[in-house]
């Protein structure tokens, strides 16, 4: 009788085994292609553990990061909106997965910073508003998070930059305009940079920072060190060249 008991189990037991088996090659898949600096085909398998187990939190935020890189890349700006929108749906189920996921809180903050690029109006300042508000989250949640420094350090920037026309529609909304200057960029730039040296694109807006602030050696120098970088992300060769080219105009300004 134990034995027939100890079959039952094992038949019922297997599809989930087997079922476990395949999320974790789909998992690991994912993170090879993503490494190899395929996001198109790591974007698939990311979706594909989705279909598998759709409140995987690390497929979620990995789909979510995805979209908002890609959507990048795209020539259309009708293209490029329907990246980030999928981005940003996906942060979001992460989020109601694990508010509490420094990953998920990262992801919305990425999609809400690609959103604000191609948006106008009160969808701009409620992205604006967004972008703080998570990249503020996922440092609190883990304050060895480079890549929230990194988004603090672009809102701040941008904030900093931008028009007057823009400026107002903020205040507007805001109530009054927020708190931000090229320096609160360039600490939280810095900090990111101290927590991983080997990130390519914090050199490169450190720089843009480094010229705001009247400081065109230190820009140089970061500029000269991203050329010797290992790629490894996609989108490291355009920032390396777009580094070049920086380069070259601020040697030309001297």
């Amino acid at each position: 009788m134990k034995s027939f008991f100890f079959i039952i189990l094992i038949c019922l037991l297997a599809p989930f085994a087997s079922w476990s088996q395949d999320l974790q090659i789909l998992l690991k898949e994912a993170a090879v292609a993503e490494a190899n600096m395929q996001d198109d085909l790591a974007y698939q398998k990311y979706q594909q553990v989705l279909k598998v187990q759709p409140t995987n939190i690390t497929a979620l935020c990995k789909c979510s990061e995805l979209a908002s890189k890609i959507g990048h890349r795209q020539a259309s700006k009708e293209s490029q909106v329907l990246f980030y929108e999928t981005a940003r749906r996906y942060a979001e189920i992460g989020l109601k997965v694990n508010p509490s996921s420094a990953d998920a809180n990262f992801a919305m903050s990425l999609a809400m910073g690609r959103l604000a690029m191609v948006s106008s109006g009160r969808k701009l300042v409620e992205s604006v508003k967004g972008i703080k508000y998570y990249a503020d989250k996922t440092v609190q949640l883990n304050p060895a998070d480079f890549r929230g420094f990194h988004v603090l350090g672009k809102w701040y920037y941008e904030i900093s930059n931008l028009g007057s026309f823009k400026r107002t529609a903020v205040s507007v909304f805001y109530g009054a305009f927020p708190d931000a200057s090229f320096e609160d960029s360039r600490r939280c730039y810095e900090k990111s940079l101290q927590l991983n040296p080997a990130f390519n694109l914090n050199y490169l807006e450190l720089a843009k920072v480094y010229v705001k602030l009247e400081k065109p050696a230190e820009a140089i120098s970061l500029l000269k060190k991203l050329d010797t970088l290992a790629l490894k992300m996609e989108d490291d060769q355009r920032i390396r060249e777009e580094g070049r080219h920086m380069l070259e105009e601020l040697k030309n300004d001297d």
